[in-house]
């Protein structure tokens, strides 16, 4: 099942989505929240129904979810960013007001930023709340998969305030206001393994990533389990979960307003978005 949320007639609305149409099943739950934590319910439920150009989509999260990060999950992005590969999942974390929804703009400021980046992500939605619990039995906690591409401002990010090299400036650099695209949709009961997925990136119809999930540095679960030890997951919480390499800080290449980004994750879809810049 696929289920997100979506605006239309001025409202938000949950909506199980296939292949030509959304189905309206706001009235089946008393939250995004609840739909997640129980997707079946709306299996059979005969709401309205929209065609996809009819309607805008909406992160599939929550205002009030939290949005967890993992940086160098994957050894080769480690090693092109020059670093090594870290010996506990490496965090930061995303405003739910950064994210923006499928077909909706990566919207900037080019006074604040000049060297906007992509990195194309899997992420994982958390159905069930959770604290402490073990790698084993971490997926049981998951609702489902989306994408999440987690566009950097690079000269933000890189820009050292500080005499220390290492310091990286994950707020300025990750947190930006519109500039996060995820969805189109959460994906529930159909990815048996997150660890046997390819995953593409493209800009303007190019190849940037091309790779396989099974070489993240820590698994979905070991990310789970460990973010369950240091706060308790609620549903609605996204976990992104690293990107390949072939990020385009490392290439000499950074997006332009107009510029078309896709991130591809195979058993959930494409995730498309164009860069603008913001008035």
């Amino acid at each position: 099942m696929q289920i997100g949320r979506f605006a239309t007639g001025g409202e938000n609305r949950i909506g199980v989505f296939e292949d030509d149409e959304v189905t309206d099943v706001t009235p089946v739950f008393d939250s995004f929240a609840d739909a997640l934590s129980r997707p079946g319910v709306a299996a059979d439920y005969d709401g309205a129904r929209f065609n996809h150009g009819e309607i805008s989509y909406l992160p599939p999260t929550t205002s009030q979810s939290s949005v967890f990060c993992a940086a160098l999950n994957y050894q080769k992005h480690a090693e092109e960013s020059g670093r090594s590969v870290p010996e506990r999942p490496y965090l930061f974390l995303k405003l739910a007001r950064s994210l923006v929804g499928q077909h909706e703009p990566i919207s900037y400021h080019t006074a604040v930023t000049d060297e906007i980046d992509y990195e194309g992500e899997l992420a994982c939605v958390v159905g069930t709340p959770c604290r402490h619990v073990s790698t084993e039995d971490a997926l049981d906690y998951v609702a489902g998969y989306t994408i999440l591409n987690d566009v950097s401002a690079r000269d933000l990010q890189l820009s050292y305030s500080y005499e220390n090299d290492d310091m990286v400036d994950w707020f300025a650099g990750k947190a930006m206001q519109s500039t996060t695209p995820i969805g189109p949709f959460v994906v529930c009961n159909e990815i048996d393994d997150p660890q046997d997925l390819s995953i593409a990136s493209r800009v303007n119809g190019e190849t940037m990533q091309d790779e396989g999930t099974e070489m993240m540095i820590y698994s979905v679960a070991e990310l789970v389990s460990y973010i369950s030890s240091l706060v308790e997951l609620q549903p609605g919480d996204v976990i992104a979960t690293g990107t390949p390499e072939g990020v385009g800080v490392f290439q000499d290449i950074s997006l332009d307003p107009g510029d078309d980004v896709e991130v591809e994750v195979e058993g959930i879809g494409t995730l498309q978005n164009t860069v603008t810049e913001a008035e």
